[in-house]
């Protein structure tokens, strides 16, 4: 099996969230001489009308080529950059960080847990195991990147 693609971000890299007006997270991406793709973060208390209102201001303000509100996947992704990002792993290696498991990812954001949390109790601990499961996954050439 292929080693997946892994793009090393810190801290200091990790994708900075930019906020509408009302207050709506949101990331963009450069999708074609066109303009940008736009993925909005709305929290609990964004009201569809308000979500709404988000979408025109970035319709009418930037060059928007693709929109849409996170789903769980992109919340789970973006939990997941979190927790890569974290200088409490940044001597780690991709394939010591326990955060390919999508439904504990998942479940462990759904309840609130913390990065800092999901870390310590997910990552830390079981970083020889996490790299042997790797191993075993993808053969040694894992180690040669």
């Amino acid at each position: 099996m292929t080693p997946p693609l892994i793009i090393n971000i810190n801290s200091d890299q990790m994708r900075r969230y930019e906020k509408t007006r009302n207050g709506i997270e949101y990331t963009d991406e450069i999708a074609s001489s066109e303009g940008a793709g736009f993925v909005l973060y709305p929290a609990a208390e964004h009201t569809p009308e308000m979500i709404k209102a988000a979408i025109c201001e970035l319709f009418n303000e930037r060059d928007v080529v693709a929109m849409k509100v996170a789903d769980a996947r992109d919340w789970d992704e973006r939990y997941r950059t979190e927790i890569f990002a974290h200088h409490w792993v940044r001597t780690l290696r991709w394939y010591e960080i326990n955060a390919d498991d999508y439904d504990l990812l998942r479940r462990e954001r759904e309840k609130g847990t913390p990065p800092e949390e999901y870390i310590k109790a997910f990552v830390l601990p079981l970083t020889a195991e996490t790299k042997a499961a790797n191993l075993k996954k993808y053969g040694e050439q894992i180690l040669k990147r």
